[in-house]
C-alpha cells in the first residue's frame, strides 16, 4: 500500500510533538484546514505543502517519496583511505608512463613526410573537459615530420632516449617546457633548455580514435 504525503507529516508531527494548532501557527492558516489537509480530506497546492515541508524539517520529495532529494550542489564524501587510494593510483600511472611512454610506430612509410604512431596511455586526454583537444589512449596519430615546431602545438619529442608527445610551450631561444594534457600527471612535465629541432620529432596533425 503506498504511503501518502500526508501520513508522513502527521508521522513526522507526531515525532516532533507538534499538533495540528502548532502547525497552524507555524504556517499561517486556520486549524481545520491544516487538519484536513494532515488527514487526506482536502487537495493541497504545492506552496502549502512547502510550508508545511519547511515546519516539520523535512522536504516535498520526502512527503511524496519518503526520500530525500539529493542535493546538486553537495560536496561527495570521500574517507582518507580513498584519497590514499586514488594518489596511489595516480602515481603509478606516473611512474609507468616515465618508464614506457607508450608511445608504437605501428606505420612507418619510408620517404613520406608522415607517419603513424599509436599511443597507449591517458596522459594526452582532459578527463574533466571533454571540449578540450586531446588523444585518447589506443588512438592512431598523424606526425607530420616537416612541419616548422610551433608552441601550443602537440608534438612528437625524443628525451632520454625515449618518444613521447607533450603541448609545447617555448619559454624563450633555448629554454622550453613539454607538458602532458592530463592535469592529473602534471609531475609529467619536461623542462629543456637547448635548441628545439635537437629533439624534435614531428607535430601532431591528426589522430583517430579507437572504435
Amino acid at each position: 500500500m503506498t504511503t501518502q504525503w500526508y501520513e508522513r507529516a502527521r508521522q513526522k508531527a507526531s515525532e516532533l510533538k507538534i499538533s495540528d494548532v502548532q502547525l497552524a501557527q507555524k504556517i499561517g492558516w486556520g486549524k481545520s484546514i491544516v487538519n484536513a489537509w494532515m488527514n487526506g480530506n482536502r487537495p493541497i497546492k504545492l506552496e502549502q505543502k512547502m510550508a508545511i515541508a519547511d515546519a516539520l524539517g523535512v522536504t516535498v520529495c520526502w512527503l511524496d517519496t519518503g526520500e530525500q532529494e539529493k542535493n546538486p550542489h553537495a560536496i561527495p564524501l570521500i574517507t582518507l583511505d580513498d584519497v590514499k587510494a586514488i594518489r596511489q593510483q595516480i602515481e603509478e600511472k606516473q611512474q609507468a608512463i616515465k618508464t614506457d611512454p607508450g608511445i608504437l610506430f605501428p606505420i612507418v612509410e619510408s620517404g613520406s613526410n608522415s607517419f603513424l604512431i599509436r599511443l597507449d596511455n591517458d596522459s594526452m586526454i582532459d578527463p574533466n573537459n571533454a571540449q578540450i583537444r586531446h588523444i585518447p589512449s589506443g588512438s592512431h596519430v598523424q606526425i607530420d615530420v616537416e612541419q616548422t615546431p610551433t608552441p601550443g602545438k602537440i608534438l612528437l619529442i625524443e628525451h632520454d632516449g625515449r618518444m613521447m608527445l607533450r603541448v609545447w610551450q617555448r619559454m624563450d631561444a633555448n629554454e622550453h617546457i613539454f607538458r602532458v594534457i592530463n592535469p592529473l600527471y602534471r609531475d609529467l612535465t619536461i623542462s629543456y633548455r637547448g635548441n628545439i629541432m635537437d629533439i624534435y620529432q614531428g607535430t601532431a596533425v591528426g589522430f583517430s580514435c579507437p572504435l
